[in-house]
């Protein structure tokens, strides 16, 4: 009975055993599979995932780059641009500058003139008074003397025929002295009357001269008002501009300038180019016109000089060989002026260096274009006109391709309406007064608005 307790009780227990270790061997199984399957989820999870960094990724990155250098371009484009602003409003800051000079030029002509035409009225003036005074007198000494009879009192009171004859004689040189006289004060009064109204004429003309030189050089000093303002505002502009290109390119502001700086120099050399190559052409255009222009002249005047020519009778002998045409001689270029001497010119020009330019100056400290040139010139006892398109009236024409120094090179669309003037020094080089902000230098011929021609005083 014992022993079957004891059986019965062991094979509990043995149950029991076995039940706990089956529930150990679940849990390690569970626990196992677990393991694994967290072990094992990195591998699946990596090889689940794209690869970094994505095509789309890629493809953003590369957008960005080319919205980068989008930026870049548009940035240098609106730089380049700013620069062509400063020069076209520099252009037209001396276009009115050099409209103030002539406008001051006829103020002073017309100031001249009605001052003349002032004298001239004031003298015609007082010799009609003069022949009105002497008119007077004659009329005076007949009214204290009674009256005169006239020619009948000769022949009243005389004493015998040559007394008669005296006395006609007398009266009719009176009468004639009078009649010259009172002719003399009509014609007086009529040149002084038309002397008059001259000189009112000229006041009138001085007066609207003076108008338009105020006018003028109002308009003179709110371009360059609006010059310098917006100079500056170009500057700050370009200023924030280069910042950004130094942004955009992950440079420095410092670098980016002198890149900037580089590119404007570049640009300037090609335009220097260009424009040499086109004044060139010009005037090698102007050269050959001025030589078949000389060629038909000879032409017409050997024809002129022959005359009318008789046909020759016809003969068995061989023809005569024609010589050949002679190539035209050009007449030489003008020497340089000695006048004072060029070379006084070009030093008094280099002593003004680093002055300043101001519209409308002429010295002794500040200077603009055609100032400059005009106080050089002086020095060489040439006078020149305080305008450009004065000055190319003033001077010889001169191919570019044959200035010499002392020489004058203009600007703009023509000579009578150039807007600017420089001092031709050599090597391609002139010094100017260039524009409001800047000083007297030494600078480039070779600009886009060159005239083909130059001038020689």
């Amino acid at each position: 009975m014992n022993e079957r307790r004891y059986l019965m009780s062991s094979t509990g227990v043995s149950i029991r055993v076995q039940r706990g270790i089956s529930r150990v061997v679940k849990v390690f199984t569970v626990t196992c599979v677990t393991f694994a399957l967290v072990v094992a989820t990195p591998a699946v999870s990596a090889q689940a995932d794209p690869v970094y960094p994505s095509e789309n990724e890629i493809n953003k990155a590369k957008a960005a780059v080319g919205s980068k250098g989008a930026q870049v371009a548009a940035v240098e484009a609106d730089l380049m641009a700013s620069n062509a602003s400063l020069g076209q409003m520099q252009t037209t800051a001396g276009m009115v500058n050099e409209k103030y000079n002539l406008a001051r030029i006829l103020l002073q002509q017309r100031t001249d003139a009605a001052k003349s035409a002032g004298e001239r009225a004031d003298a015609a003036q007082k010799t009609a008074g003069i022949a009105s005074d002497r008119l007077g007198q004659f009329a005076a000494t007949a009214y204290m003397q009674g009256g005169s009879l006239g020619q009948l009192e000769a022949f009243l009171s005389s004493d015998g025929p040559q007394e008669v004859l005296d006395r006609a004689a007398g009266i009719q040189l009176i009468a004639d002295i009078r009649a010259r006289v009172l002719q003399d004060a009509d014609a007086s009064s009529v040149v002084a009357a038309v002397l008059r109204r001259q000189a009112a004429q000229a006041q009138a003309q001085q007066l609207a001269a003076q108008q338009a030189a105020e006018s003028a050089r109002a308009a003179a000093q709110a371009a360059v008002d609006s010059a310098t303002a917006e100079t500056a505002r170009i500057h700050t502009l370009q200023g924030a501009m280069i910042a950004q290109l130094a942004t955009l390119r992950n440079t420095s502001v410092v670098l980016e300038r002198q890149r900037q700086d580089g590119l404007k120099a570049a640009a300037e050399t090609r335009a220097a180019a260009a424009a040499q190559a086109r004044a060139e052409a010009q005037g090698r255009a102007a050269r050959d016109s001025a030589r078949r222009a000389a060629v038909d002249a000879e032409r017409r005047r050997r024809i002129a000089a022959r005359g009318p020519v008789s046909s020759p009778p016809r003969t068995s002998s061989p023809p005569r060989t024609s010589p050949p045409p002679r190539t035209p001689t050009l007449a030489p270029t003008p020497p340089v002026s000695t006048r004072g001497g060029v070379s006084a010119v070009i030093e008094f020009a280099q002593a003004q260096m680093g002055e300043p330019y101001q519209w409308g100056g002429a010295g002794p400290s500040s200077w603009d274009c055609s100032g400059l040139t005009q106080g050089a010139w002086e020095k060489a006892g040439v006078t020149l006109s305080h305008f450009t398109g004065y000055q190319w009236d003033e001077t010889r024409r001169i191919p570019i391709s044959d200035l010499q120094p002392g020489d004058l090179v203009f600007f703009g669309d023509s000579g009578p309406t150039s807007h600017h003037i420089g001092l031709y020094v050599g090597n391609g080089q002139m010094i100017e007064a260039p524009h409001t902000g800047a000083f007297v230098r030494y600078a480039s011929i070779w600009r886009s608005d060159i005239l083909p021609f130059g001038g020689r005083p």
